[in-house]
């Protein structure tokens, strides 16, 4: 029974601890029937609108909840012809601000479909424009720009530069949902924490990678990853009470190291937010990953092959934006404008650890029980039991 017992241990121990979740995909009507050459996109704070930039100022609206019907789109003039790089909402969805080439640096009114020039943006100008975002009490935004340049922005201010900043190019910028602390990747210089009072600290062991994009997606966690190229990713804690004390050092070893992705050779070129607090992020070429951060684990989310048995087209394009509505329950755009339908397959819940030791101990002992019942009803049973274990002899 002992050699049994622990058969069933080591078979329960050495089933897998999670699956990747599967997806299924469908078609849905193009943006356009032409190359859209989009780059960026965002969804409104309240889901109901997704807004997209692109090359030679391209600007356009569509619903986040049915992305495939073109009836309800938005054509929006921006009257420039630099290419926009990056879109954000600000908090109320009432305005989103958008950064691009050339010292691009705007805003959309969504009142009016309008797009104006923002305050004091002669100080950017002729510069090229990478990201932007806002902090979460929509007092204050950040541009990050292709020489290393991070601007702070309100409308009473305007824009204007904040001190610190590096060479390199701003790759992201995200900031914590309910802090007021952003953070920035570059190039070549690492990861910089901007504070409440706009002061940037670079997190030290973080210039040895090329960083691509960072998140922080969980309001009740103070963390925020980074995703480099290499497929390394890097969880930062963020310090609330001195963000400048913010670090990557997590077991205090006074080693600052990023963790690998090692199945697969896509990858990480940028991110979107994705369902429940997780990140969805893009890899080249056509891939994404979830990131969990309460786990600090990726997981597969969409595959090349998966996309390119699918759609070769689709394959060929990269990944503008996903967004969902429930986990794997979403949509993605890719480049050129197409929009892909995700839904997950229906699939039979699998059973977890303490459920399989309970069902292994009910397959093994359901059988005995039912066994000793018959030999307890039959005689016959057990006199010839008795005459094997020699009960019944004489001495």
């Amino acid at each position: 029974m002992r050699k049994i017992v622990a058969i069933v241990l080591i078979g329960v121990l050495l089933l897998p601890m999670t699956s990747a979740s599967e997806v299924k995909f469908a078609d849905l009507t193009p943006l356009s029937s032409q190359d859209l050459a989009l780059k960026a996109g965002d969804v409104s704070p309240d889901g109901t609108t997704v807004l997209v930039v692109g090359s030679e100022g391209f600007i356009h609206a569509f619903s986040a909840n049915e992305p495939g019907d073109r009836a309800k789109d938005i054509s929006i003039d921006s009257g420039r012809s630099a290419d926009f790089n990056d879109i954000a909402w600000h908090p109320n969805g009432q305005t989103a601000l958008i950064a691009g080439d050339l010292g691009a640096a705007l805003r959309y009114v969504h009142a009016d479909q309008t797009i104006e020039s923002l305050n004091g943006a002669a100080i950017v100008n002729g510069i090229e424009l990478t990201n932007v975002e806002w902090r979460a009490g929509g007092d204050l935004a950040f541009f990050g720009a292709k020489n290393g340049n991070i601007y702070s922005f309100n409308q009473g201010e305007g824009l204007s530069e904040i001190e610190g900043s590096m060479n390199s190019t701003i790759t992201d910028i995200a900031c914590h949902l309910e802090q007021n602390i952003c953070v920035v990747t570059t190039l070549e210089d690492g990861i910089g924490v901007i504070d409440r009072t706009r002061e940037l600290t670079w997190i030290s062991g973080t210039s040895n990678q090329a960083w691509m994009a960072i998140d922080c997606p969980q309001p009740t966690l103070y963390t925020c990853t980074g995703f480099a190229s290499e497929r390394q990713y890097l969880l930062i804690r963020l310090d609330i009470s001195d963000a400048s004390k913010s670090t990557g050092d997590l077991d205090g070893d006074g080693k600052t190291e990023a963790r690998l992705l090692e199945d697969g050779d896509s990858d990480f070129i940028k991110l979107s937010r994705g369902y429940d607090g997780t990140t969805l992020v893009h890899m080249a070429p056509m891939e994404s990953v979830r990131y969990q951060p309460k786990l600090n684990e990726i997981f597969i989310h969409t595959s090349s092959e998966d996309l390119t048995e699918f759609n070769p087209t689709v394959a060929g394009n990269s990944i503008a934006l996903l967004w969902e509505n429930g986990e794997n329950d979403g949509w993605m755009l890719t480049n050129s404008g197409k929009i892909v339908e995700i839904t997950p397959y229906e699939t039979t819940p699998s059973l977890g650890i303490m459920e399989t030791i309970v069902f292994t101990a009910v397959a093994i002992s359901v059988p005995g029980v039912i066994i000793g019942l018959i030999y307890m009803n039959s005689p016959y049973l057990q006199r010839k039991y008795r005459q094997l274990r020699g009960f019944d002899k004489k001495n």
